[in-house]
Parts: C-alpha cells; structure tokens; sequence
C-alpha cells in the first residue's frame, strides 16, 4: 500500500523554508536515517482553484474552519492548450484529508479562454455529481503552477513532496484565464509529508527529521492574500 490513493483519509503535514536551500533539504530528505526512494520523475504540476462569487473557499480557510474544501482543475507539463487532467475535490478535516478526482479526458483550452466558457466546458465533460459541484456558483479564481519531486519512505507508506518555484496568477477580476500577469508570492519551498490515517506515527517520525516548522502553507490562500503567509524556516545551508 501506498500513500495517497484516492478518497484515501491521510495524514497531510505542511512545511515551508527558503528557497534557495532546495539542494540542501533534497540532499538532508534522501539522507533520512530511513530509506527514500524517488517515486517518479519530477515534473511541472499546473491547477485552476475555482471558488464562489463570494469567496467561501478562501474564506474557510483563512478562519481555519475546521473542513475545508477546494475545487480546482489540475493538469501536469507546460501546455496550455489542448489539456487534459482531472477535477479534483480536496477536502480537509485539522491534518486529515481526501481527494475525490475525475478524469477529463476532453482536452480544454486554458490560456485566454473565457472563465465562463471553461467552467461550462468543464461542467459539460462531468459526471453530475462533479456538474453539481462546479454548478454550486464556483468559477476560475486562481492559476497556479509550481515544480514538484516525489519521493517515498517506509515501504511507500509515507510520500514526501517538494515544491518549487511558484508561480500564481489571479483570476478573480479577469474575464479570461491568463498567466500573463504574476502575482507577486514568496520564494520557499513548500515540503509535505503524507500518509495513510492508520500511519500517523510514520508522519511524525519525517517531519522530526526534517527540523522545520509545521506550519498551514495553501498555495491558494497564498495567492489570494497576501496577509497568509506560512511561517518559514530558515534551513540550515
């Protein structure tokens, strides 16, 4: 068994540090005293966040309601035409969390398409639980891409992730998507440690070695305020 399967209640724990120490946490992750492997290939992971006219996501998440969920559409690679990916559910309970995901095997047309018109394509290639949700008054608020290396621990129980070089782009007063006009977020890396519920233990045992502050780090509610901002240590170089 591995971590992160779908609909799987995971233990999901969030740290954040200076970016340019990426080669030091690489080397000081695959040093673990447990044996790392890497998972795949690293690779560009690129997601369209959709929220209400009257931001309920983002809102849920800065008051730190204890569920949480998040709509986006999520693809990998540099293309911006012609995608295909999946709609992808988050929800999240304190440190818990699942995914629901479908596959949209239509491909979709992402830069200057009207936000309208990718939600009604999107809708149109959905099962009608995922038309449901993405009908429940939801639309393109955010586009945000970023670097990710996956590695694994512990017999493949336990995933940790890397993130780099984010990138944001807000969509709220655009009527097109467009990555055309950055917004301005911080240089860090974003380390996640993940793990089936019954394997906190193994969660905690990671993070002990990873010497960095646990912190909530929502590459959305970064985007869309600047007020959120994780605490980021400082990792030795």
């Amino acid at each position: 068994m591995t971590a992160g399967g779908e609909g799987e209640l995971r233990y999901e724990i969030k740290m954040a540090c200076q970016e340019h120490a990426y080669h030091a946490v690489r080397a000081h992750i695959t040093g673990l005293p447990v044996p790392v492997h890497t998972l795949f290939p690293a690779r560009r992971v690129q997601s369209i966040y959709m929220d209400t006219h009257f931001a309920t996501a983002l809102k849920e998440n800065l008051a730190g309601i204890s569920e949480r969920r998040k709509l986006r559409f999520r693809w990998y690679g540099d293309q911006e035409e012609r995608v295909t990916g999946h709609l992808e559910l988050k929800v999240r309970t304190n440190e818990l969390g699942y995914k629901k995901r479908l596959a949209i095997e239509h491909a979709l047309q992402i830069e200057g398409r009207p936000k309208w018109l990718f939600s009604r394509s999107l809708a149109a290639h959905a099962t009608p639980y995922w038309r449901q949700q993405i009908e429940m008054g939801r639309e393109p608020v955010q586009w945000i891409r970023y670097d990710r290396e996956y590695f694994s621990s512990h017999g493949g129980l336990v995933r940790i992730t890397i993130d780099r070089h984010l990138e944001a782009f807000d969509l709220r007063s655009m009527p097109v998507l467009s990555a055309r006009f950055p917004t301005p977020v911080p240089r860090i890396l974003i380390i996640e440690v993940k793990a089936p519920k019954e394997h906190a233990r193994l969660v905690r045992e990671v993070t002990s070695c990873l010497r960095l502050k646990i912190d909530k780090c929502s590459k959305f509610a970064i985007a869309s305020d600047c007020r959120d901002r994780p605490s980021v240590s400082v990792f030795p170089m």
